[in-house]
Parts: structure tokens; sequence; C-alpha cells
């Protein structure tokens, strides 16, 4: 437990899965690097637990990705609709 908010850990599966909907999704190549990890935040307004997806492009270019949820409730069609643009950067 991080009492501090930050990072938590995300079962392998669980983040493989979120990964393979991302890659899918942005028709992403094999060799872009796909980052899922899961955040902690204490801040009034913020989510308590947040999964974010960082696609990394190439030295200092990343696109970064906000699901308000827990990666466990993280489903096909949230990362669908971030991909699509129907939500601006985050999915409630």
């Amino acid at each position: 437990m991080n009492l501090f908010g930050g990072r938590r850990t995300i079962a392998p599966e669980q983040a493989e899965r979120v990964k393979e909907w991302a890659r899918a999704y942005w028709h992403l190549p094999e060799d872009m690097t796909v980052m899922v990890t899961e955040l902690e935040c204490r801040e009034p307004g913020c989510p308590p637990i947040e999964t974010v997806i960082a696609l990394l492009e190439g030295p200092g270019r990343r696109r970064q990705y906000k699901i308000h949820k827990p990666a466990a409730d993280v489903s096909r069609s949230d990362v669908e609709r971030l991909a699509a643009g129907e939500e601006p950067h985050h999915v409630h």
C-alpha cells in the first residue's frame, strides 16, 4: 500500500489486455512502447484511482490518456472511445 499516492501495481494480464486494445485502436506499430500504469490521486476532485495509457513515440514525444477507473475495470470500449477521440484524453 502506498500511503502517499503515486503508482500502483497492476496485474500483468490486465496491463497486457489494455496494451493490446491500445495497439489495435490506435493502429500502433509493434515496436512502439505502450505503458499502462495506475495512479492514486489524493487531490480534491481527482478520481481515487486512474489508469494511464502512455504511447511513447520517440525521444521527447509521447501521448498520454487517462481512464478514471482502476485497470481491472477498464473495458475495450473505454479504450476505443479514447482512440476515436470521443473523449478528450479522459474517460470516466
